[in-house]
């Protein structure tokens, strides 16, 4: 009997435990930026363009996705900086190339621009080409899809001049139908005059 009594005990104080609170989490916190981080500007991102090269480091291959990822933002002042060049090394060639595949680049330009970088990939360190090679499999892809889309348009134009010119067909046919019917009704009833005329 007490050792019934003292399970029974033991698991009334099991219980209560369970049912105890636990304390709530602290609140999740955003990170701080740090100084570097809130200092960076674009400009601060152009100025990068120092640490470009032609090489397979981490730093470069780093330094070249920012380059990529600030064309997003800043492909105006990108554009300044590039066109300022009169006779640009082999890395601000990259970066034109790169800059020209920008979409809204005109279809045109990035078509021709998808040969030279491939002709610049077959040049670069293996893991820069990987890396910018991305962008012209992007760029192919994106090309690819826009000459998709022109070409449906062209096709639902021509279809929709199709389906006008068979509407204003069938207009003018139920115009005939319906003076043909016109033309049956009075004949009908100069026939029904004439047979309601005679004895």
């Amino acid at each position: 009997m007490r050792l019934m009594l003292i399970l029974l005990l033991a698991l009334l104080s099991g219980c209560q435990l369970l049912n105890q609170q636990q304390p709530p989490p602290p609140p999740l916190t955003e990170p701080e930026l740090t100084e570097q981080q809130a200092a960076e500007t674009p400009d601060s991102t152009v100025n990068s363009e120092v640490a470009l090269s032609l090489n397979d480091d981490p730093a470069t291959l780093q330094a070249w996705v920012n380059y990529r990822a600030s064309l997003l933002h800043n492909k105006a002042l990108w554009q300044e900086l590039l066109a300022d060049v009169a006779e640009p090394d082999p890395v601000q060639m990259l970066q034109r190339i790169i800059l020209q595949l920008h979409p809204d680049t005109p279809y045109l330009t990035r078509l021709r621009v998808q040969m030279q970088l491939a002709e610049q990939i077959a040049l670069l360190p293996p893991g820069l080409a990987a890396l910018i090679s991305w962008d012209l499999t992007f760029n192919q892809k994106l090309l690819e899809t826009e000459s998709a889309v022109s070409a449906l348009t062209r096709l639902n134009a021509q279809q929709h001049e199709n389906i006008e010119r068979l509407q204003k067909k069938n207009k003018d046919l139920q115009k005939k139908i319906d003076a043909l019917t016109q033309i049956e009704a009075q004949l009908n009833q100069s026939i029904n005059e004439g047979n309601n005329g005679r004895p």
